[in-house]
């Protein structure tokens, strides 16, 4: 593993990270001294690589040793598995609420994000996704949801305005219906951004979550005349990594391009030699000096063990959640809801710079361009994107 990576990439399934896996404590949390933060996240199934009750809690710890909150208030985190499923969602939110959270984290899709926030509006309950980076969530619920991390526009934008600066003009893309709107739209995005910028999309291809057979794709992207210089998906793990590795296998040496989705230490390990070809846009780097490898340090002497770059959001989530608390001088949902909305330039664990004002839930903020390089992730640049995609093109996929 490369500089700043070997201490914060640990190898092993999400289901190993899992087996520390350790929920709150059940009932109403009535203590004046107690301020309640639920959790309602995917623990297991296809998601729980992008969820993490650990990162969530070691900002608890941390956060409740140096004095907790308003003057010495503890923060108090519950945890609660919906299993991927957007049917349990609305189930486990409630349960939360009624166990005295006032404030709540959630799940990393629209899907499973929009029942649960549908719960919680009705007591002005903000929800923050830790993992989602779906513009769909905040927009479907506007009054009370919040994506932690930065929204699938600006990543996708951010990967488009790299490749053009590496003079890459021609792109194909990859979408598929399976991951809500993540898979679908985000390619949408990095074809508006690529147009924008001066590139060209030569066409697109569907593909499924879940299948380890990427011949046919493949097979279409090597007969293409001519050959685009890079492909794009909204990949997660691990069918970036399968894609990757058989795309070498197919003699293709064409860039894949992706986002946060391949940020997980598995990418190296399914996609062999074919990750070098990787590189994506992604929410911060571990490097010397950065908050994000000092939180990962700190953790790791606690005794978590940090999966992957979504530790690091649940940490940032939970310290938003404070700055929101300490602002509105209240551990009252309204309050805190109002508190988010005025968050201005504040430092957060991934990224030097968050702001809510006036974004509508979506925050702005800088992220990190990182590539597979030699089989070690590499940081390549830091970038705030000059022009971040609408959604509004040819490209769009409705069917």
């Amino acid at each position: 593993m490369g500089k700043g990576i070997k201490t914060w990439l640990y190898r092993g399934t999400a289901a190993a990270a899992l087996g520390a896996f350790s929920f709150g404590l059940t009932g109403p949390s009535l203590a004046a001294d107690e301020i309640t933060i639920g959790y309602f996240l995917a623990a297991t199934g296809e998601l729980a690589p992008y969820d993490s009750e650990p990162g969530a809690r070691c900002m608890v710890d941390i956060i409740n040793d140096k004095g907790g909150v308003l003057g010495g208030k503890k923060l108090k985190l519950i945890a609660k598995d919906m299993k991927g499923d957007p049917a349990l969602s609305s189930t486990v939110a409630q349960e939360l609420i009624d166990d005295g959270a006032v404030v709540l984290l959630g799940p990393p899709t629209d899907t499973t994000l929009i029942p649960g926030g549908q719960i919680a509006a009705q007591s002005q309950i903000a929800v923050l996704s830790v993992g989602s980076t779906q513009v769909q969530w905040p927009a479907a619920v506007p009054e009370i949801a919040y994506l932690v991390p930065y929204g699938d526009n600006a990543s996708a934008s951010a990967v488009a305005e790299w490749a053009i600066a590496q003079g890459y003009k021609t792109a194909y893309l990859l979408v598929s219906h399976d991951i809500g709107s993540y898979s679908l739209v985000t390619p949408q995005y990095f074809g508006d951004a690529f147009e924008k910028l001066g590139g060209k999309v030569l066409g697109q291809i569907n593909w499924n979550f879940g299948t380890n057979d990427y011949s046919p794709q493949v097979t279409e992207i090597k007969n293409l005349n001519p050959r685009p210089d890079v492909v794009f998906a909204a990949w997660i793990m691990p069918d970036g990594g399968v894609f990757a590795k058989q795309m070498k296998a197919a003699g293709l040496e064409i860039p894949i391009l992706g986002t946060d989705g391949l940020d997980d230490p598995s990418l190296i390990e399914v996609g062999g030699d074919g990750a070098n070809l990787v590189t994506f846009g992604t929410h911060g780097f571990p490097d010397e000096g950065s908050t994000l490898k000092g939180f990962y340090d700190e953790c790791t002497k606690r005794g978590f063990t940090v999966q992957n770059i979504f530790f690091g959001l649940a940490g940032e989530s939970v310290e938003v959640i404070r700055l929101a608390i300490e602002k509105a001088g209240s551990a009252e949902p309204a309050a805190i809801n109002a508190a988010l909305r005025e968050l201005e330039n504040v430092k957060g664990v991934t990224t030097d710079s968050l702001t809510f004002k006036d974004r509508g839930g979506v925050p702005l903020k800088q992220l990190a361009i990182v590539g597979v390089r030699e089989g070690k992730f590499t940081l390549i640049q830091r970038i705030l994107p000059k022009y971040v995609a609408d959604g509004a093109s040819k490209w769009a996929v409705t069917k």
